[in-house]
């Protein structure tokens, strides 16, 4: 059952529709957009990378959370099986910037050992350009103070990914030929990506959710420590990845597995939030 009929049947829909982000349809293009361009021109190339696509009950989700403006992240994650990148920013809000100070860190992301420096983050771009990761939904909030930050009038950017990357011990893709190792049910190479050949535009909900999802690791999610700051004047930005937690839940089930938690959350997120 795809997530949004679990919503309508659990007659949730009208009331988390009053959560609905202040992203504009042109900027949910825009972070749909900017990943994919950006995943199709990793460098090593990858064998095998995914396209991303939008998800509304994902953005429902990082909407209510959101609108608790904490500078941390929703504790359900591992629940849920989903990675989280955070942005913010007390100036307008650019959609293209925030994603563009996410991929910057790969300059501090080796490759070939699958390290960052103690004293750099590269968890956003890793979570940016994991493979298995194929479904985004992000949301924004006007925040009149950032709990955990102490910013004042910010807008806090969230994006939710399923499934969740940065496992510890695992590079966020094999590198190769572009599309070299595509799977059959992947079997069409565009831009150096791998996609379905009935593949459902971005900009449009999927009519089901058979699909298995990826199967990955019960690895440890990649550490990291504190907020990568990037100082600007006159606005200020931070921006902050997951810290590893163990964890035991098998991140290979299928989609319809994560249903009744999913609502179960974003119940429980919507009553707060009004």
């Amino acid at each position: 059952m795809h997530w949004n009929v679990a919503l309508r049947s659990a007659g949730l829909w009208v009331i988390l529709s009053l959560a609905a982000g202040q992203l504009t349809e042109q900027e949910k293009s825009t972070i749909i957009d900017m990943h994919n361009e950006l995943r199709s021109k990793v460098q090593p190339s990858a064998a095998f990378m995914q396209k991303v696509v939008w998800d509304e009950t994902l953005r429902v989700v990082a909407e209510a959370y959101a609108a608790k403006c904490i500078w941390d992240h929703n504790p359900q994650l591992e629940e849920l099986s989903l990675g989280e990148n955070l942005f913010v920013n007390t100036g307008p809000f650019n959609a293209t910037k925030a994603l563009l100070n996410w991929f910057q860190e790969h300059v501090d992301y080796d490759f070939e050992t699958n390290n960052c420096p103690e004293d750099k983050m590269c968890g956003h771009y890793t979570q940016m350009v994991w493979a298995d990761s194929n479904r985004i939904g992000c949301a924004t909030h006007f925040c009149d103070t950032l709990e955990g930050l102490g910013f004042k009038k910010a807008t806090l950017l969230v994006c939710d990914y399923y499934p969740t990357g940065n496992y510890e011990g695992r590079k966020p893709y094999e590198s190769g030929a572009p599309c070299s190792k595509c799977p059959e049910k992947l079997s069409l190479c565009e831009n150096n990506i791998c996609v379905a050949e009935n593949l459902f535009n971005p900009s449009e909900k999927p009519e089901s959710d058979d699909t298995e999802a990826p199967t990955v690791l019960p690895e440890h999610p990649r550490m990291t420590t504190e907020p990568f700051c990037v100082p600007e004047e006159p606005t200020q930005e931070h921006v902050k990845i997951e810290r590893g937690i163990e964890t035991e839940m098998s991140h290979g089930s299928k989609m319809e597995s994560i249903s009744a938690s999913l609502v179960m959350l974003v119940w429980l997120l919507a009553a707060l939030v009004l």
